[in-house]
C-alpha cells in the first residue's frame, strides 16, 4: 500500500454462504479491517489489525451476526472459531494494493457502519473553525472519527491544531481539504 501511496484498500471476499464488501485501512491504530455483508439486510463486522498484521482470536458481540451471515440461518454443525475463520478469511485477502481499489469517501461511510457523523453526507466540503472558548471540546469526537476515517490522519492532525471541524455534504462538491485550508 505504501508503493503506492493508498492508505485504504476496498475488496469482496465470500465465506460460507456470504458476500462480504471489505475495507482495509491503515489510517487508524489499531488498522481497521471492516466486512460489511451484501443483501438486504447488511451485517457490519469491524475487526481491529495489529500493526503486525494480526487479529485477536475473538469475536465477542458478534459471535452470532456473524455466524447468522455466513450460514444463512445461524444454524451449523460446527461452531464458528475465531482461529479458522481467521485463517479461511487471511487466505482470501488481497497480498497486493491498487489503486483501482482505494475506496472513495462514500464508499468508506458505507462500508464502516461504525461511522455515525452524518452518515448521508459522505463529501467533504469545507472546514468550521471554532473561535468561541464555550466550544473548547470541538470539534466532537464523532467529527474526528470520520474525519480520519474518511480523509486520513494529516486532515486529523490539522482539525486538532486549528480548531476545525470537517463539513461534510451529500453532493460530491469536488473539493479536497487542504484546499479548503486557511
Amino acid at each position: 500500500m505504501m508503493q503506492i501511496n493508498a492508505s485504504v484498500q476496498q475488496f469482496q471476499v465470500r465465506m460460507g454462504v456470504a458476500h462480504f464488501d471489505c475495507l482495509f485501512s491503515t489510517r487508524e491504530a489499531p488498522f481497521v479491517l471492516a466486512l460489511t455483508s451484501r443483501g438486504l439486510e447488511p451485517k457490519f463486522f469491524k475487526f481491529e489489525v495489529t500493526q503486525g498484521y494480526w487479529i485477536k482470536e475473538y469475536f465477542g458481540d458478534m459471535y452470532g451476526d456473524l455466524l447468522m451471515v455466513l450460514t444463512g440461518n445461524g444454524n451449523s454443525d460446527e461452531p464458528l472459531r475465531p482461529a479458522p475463520f481467521l485463517e479461511q478469511l487471511n487466505n482470501q485477502l488481497p497480498t497486493n494494493a491498487h489503486a483501482q481499489r482505494i475506496a472513495p469517501t462514500n464508499e468508506i461511510l458505507r462500508l464502516r457502519a461504525d461511522i455515525i457523523e452524518d452518515r448521508e453526507k459522505p463529501y467533504f466540503d469545507t472546514w468550521i473553525y471554532w473561535k468561541d472558548e464555550k466550544y473548547k471540546d470541538a470539534p466532537s469526537e464523532e467529527n474526528r472519527n470520520k474525519t480520519l476515517a474518511l480523509i486520513g490522519y494529516e486532515a486529523l492532525k490539522y482539525s486538532k491544531e486549528m480548531k476545525a471541524s470537517s463539513k461534510w455534504s451529500a453532493t460530491d462538491l469536488n473539493r479536497n481539504w487542504q484546499d479548503q485550508r486557511r
